[in-house]
């Protein structure tokens, strides 16, 4: 099957390689955006999707407005792929993308449509307290995420998954379940079912103001917050007026109020236990603004902290 591969974000970049380790799959065209300004020295960078596609071997379109792009239009005329496949990818797809290649464009989302429709399907599911999501094939149409489904796989959320190791669970899955789905409209079995928008919900871009927390909330929802930011933005906090981020936690209690909150209760496997309103979490990675990440007893060292001082 000759196919077209857009993509510009980290996901898009790990399902291009599983889908040539796992099943030996190169696509025709790899389409991605421009290089971005990235470090101190403002170089540019090429994104993960182009590294990934130049270690492959690709050919590789940079484009960062297909919408516009009348030379890409050109050649999607000219070749006729027979399916692009839109992974992570960032751009609104339209016409002529849409209905030139012989089976349309398929894109593989990390939930089970129609929930979580939108930009942030994995951290939202993590955020809201969801012990189980998956991945979706589907058909792309003009409105975001709502084209009729071709395949569906659940993928159980762990109460330590982070959004990296969420995401992984999801992808591995997801090439498995992106190759069948080729499989149907190759063979002629591929059934198309639409979705039921009364039952949609979504997933907008994480804002800057909820990577914020503090301790006078719910223990679960603490802990949810910080794993469904790993591995970025990252929520953070502020502790004696400096901006924390915090990585890892454990959530040692959901139930019980044990103190004021933000208090040490005790120090647990050399990390410390703080109150929360509702339950209790230990603080396991964390880092200060321009330093990098330490442990929590290395956090406690630094400020010379005991158990029944408070945090804030």
């Amino acid at each position: 099957m000759r196919f077209w591969y857009m993509a510009s974000g980290s996901w898009g970049a790990q399902c291009l390689l599983k889908l040539r380790e796992k099943k030996d799959l190169l696509p025709e065209m790899v389409i991605t955006a421009h290089p971005k300004p990235s470090g101190r020295g403002l170089k540019l960078k090429p994104n993960e999707v182009e590294e990934a596609a130049a270690s492959l071997e690709c050919f590789i379109r940079r484009s960062d407005n297909i919408n516009l792009d009348e030379e890409l239009k050109k050649e999607l005329l000219v070749r006729k792929p027979d399916v692009i496949l839109v992974i992570d990818f960032g751009q609104k797809v339209k016409e002529p993308y849409l209905s030139t290649p012989k089976f349309g464009c398929i894109n593989l989302h990390p939930s089970l449509l129609p929930k979580y429709r939108g930009a942030a399907p994995i951290q939202r599911a993590i955020m809201d307290g969801q012990e189980m999501t998956g991945v979706t094939v589907f058909k792309l149409t003009e409105q975001m995420d709502a084209g009729p489904i071709i395949a569906q796989r659940e993928v159980l959320i762990d109460l330590d998954d982070t959004a990296y190791t969420l995401g992984m669970k999801l992808l591995s899955e997801g090439v498995n379940l992106l190759t069948e789905a080729l499989h149907y409209f190759v063979s002629g079995t591929a059934q198309l079912k639409e979705q039921d928008e009364s039952k949609a919900t979504y997933a907008p871009k994480i804002t800057n103001e909820e990577s914020y927390f503090n301790f006078n909330h719910e223990a679960i929802n603490v802990h949810n917050k910080v794993r469904a930011l790993n591995p970025r933005p990252g929520a953070h906090t502020f502790i004696r007026g400096k901006r924390l981020k915090v990585w890892r936690t454990s959530l040692i209690n959901r139930e019980d109020v044990l103190g004021l909150p933000g208090t040490i209760l005790n120090i647990k496997e050399d990390h410390p236990v703080v109150a929360c309103i509702k339950g209790a979490i230990s603080l396991r990675e964390v880092q200060w603004e321009g330093k990098p990440p330490i442990d929590g007893r290395s956090f406690l060292n630094g400020l010379r902290l005991r158990e029944g001082d408070v945090l804030s």
